[in-house]
């Protein structure tokens, strides 16, 4: 695997006397549990003094005293910096990354105004799409509790394992209420959401939808634009408004196919690690050259506080060759890459590791990147609404030239990824 093509490179961590960097007591070198909770401690420990991004700004502590790496982790996290490096199994980990799999059921959700909370996305896989769902419809209980701001819908789901059951009740478009009992189980996530050519104002204008950026993604994303070319479009609108990043060299090879050969060769993005692993690991990311792409020499996105990580990297990569608008509302902020370690089959670590710059050497967008035009999210319109308000602005911008520069400068209901952490966050869905 090229380590220079991922956000992620992968490493076997291997156990070595050099990491071993405290001493056990005699009832500890008795109890096997405890003698492996002190090795995965340690290793862990000596991995992030190495490689972390911010090692230089660790507490010394002794991992020994710690509970499990997960403690560990949060006693060294850089704050307020670090909202990023997690520990997860090894299994979840390959699972999304490599396959595009969790366990769950498929959905996003954020509250309207009105404090109900909305479907936002639905993966086309999955049983609650096979039973009607779609963005907008309401999640009105969850058994028989009623969902408000301040209810915190995971814990209501429980637990992410296979076979986890939930009632809900639903309230479709037309005001039924719809109920239906589902249990959690293997999600393949379609990374393309939705994809259109609109013709709007005399010109014809692909629209796609693009929700994570993981292995399966490429074939996707070709399969996308063979069906943009056949139809014919003038411009393309990118929409990132819920996409939480992944693989770079996913990342890349969209960069790759908007630009088309006017940016192959060129710079996608520095990597920059810290003043021990720079020398042997530093290194530019250039675009390549597709035969099959976008073809188009303008790029207008769809944005969130939901849009970070490698989402922010197409967009940050691509303004120093061509002109690259935002609308909606400014970007999450994750300006870091990570690298990934496995420990065995348990764990998979990964901390922050690099930072991201692209041909200007621009990256320190840790507020996010700047919006051209605030426009709110309209959960309760579906992905292709021409009234959909960020749809909506994006359309006109490309027919007058002009934003209508709405003033609103925050987003107006919490965002899915607030309530997760580590790898749920960067899915993103329930």
């Amino acid at each position: 695997m090229e380590r220079n093509r991922y956000i992620f490179t992968f490493f076997l961590l291997l156990f070595s006397a050099s990491l071993v960097l405290t001493s056990c007591r005699k009832d500890e070198e008795d109890d096997p549990a405890d003698q492996q909770r002190i090795e995965e401690n340690t290793q862990f420990y000596g991995l992030m003094r190495d490689w972390y991004y911010w090692y230089d700004k660790m507490p010394n502590i002794n991992p020994a005293n710690y509970a499990s790496v997960y403690d560990v982790m949060e006693a060294i996290r850089h704050r307020p910096l670090d909202r990023w490096s997690y520990i997860t199994s090894r299994r979840e980990f390959e699972s999304y990354y490599l396959e595009s799999k969790f366990i769950g059921y498929g959905f996003g959700s954020a509250f309207d105004q009105e404090g109900n909370l909305r479907i936002t996305f639905i993966f086309n896989t999955v049983d609650m799409y096979e039973e009607g769902v779609r963005r907008s419809w309401i999640l009105r209980e969850v058994n028989g509790t009623e969902i408000k701001p301040g209810v915190n819908i995971n814990q209501l789901l429980g637990a992410n394992e296979i076979g986890v059951t939930n009632n809900f009740l639903f309230v479709d478009p037309d005001g039924e209420q719809v109920s239906m009992t589902l249990a959690k189980d293997e999600v393949f996530m379609n990374t393309v959401l939705y994809k259109e050519v609109i013709e709007y104002d005399g010109r014809r204008i692909g629209y796609l939808v693009f929700k994570n950026f993981t292995t399966p993604s490429f074939d996707e994303l070709e399969e996308a634009v063979n069906y943009f070319n056949t139809e014919g479009i003038d411009d393309l609108i990118l929409d990132l408004r819920y996409n939480g990043g992944g693989q770079t060299n996913v990342a890349n090879y969209l960069a790759s196919i908007i630009g088309g050969a006017a940016v192959a060769g060129e710079p996608f993005a520095k990597y920059l690690y810290n003043e021990k692993k720079a020398e042997e690991n530093n290194f530019i990311d250039s675009m390549s050259y597709e035969a099959v792409n976008f073809n188009v020499d303008r790029l207008i996105t769809i944005a969130t506080r939901a849009t970070a990580s490698a989402s922010e990297m197409v967009i940050n990569g691509l303004k120093p060759f061509m002109d690259v608008y935002i609308v909606g509302d400014n970007t999450y902020g994750k300006p870091m890459g990570m690298n990934a370690w496995y420990y065995g089959d348990i764990y998979a670590f990964v901390p922050v590791t690099f930072k991201i710059a692209n041909a200007d050497d621009f990256g320190d967008y840790f507020d996010g990147l700047v919006a051209d035009s605030y426009v709110a999210d309209d959960i309760t319109r579906a992905f292709g609404d021409p009234e959909e308000a960020s749809l909506k602005e994006a359309l006109e911008f490309i027919a007058t030239g002009v934003f209508s520069g709405l003033p609103q400068k925050k987003s107006l209901y919490v965002q899915p990824f607030e309530q997760m952490t580590g790898i749920r966050a960067e899915i993103g869905a329930h």
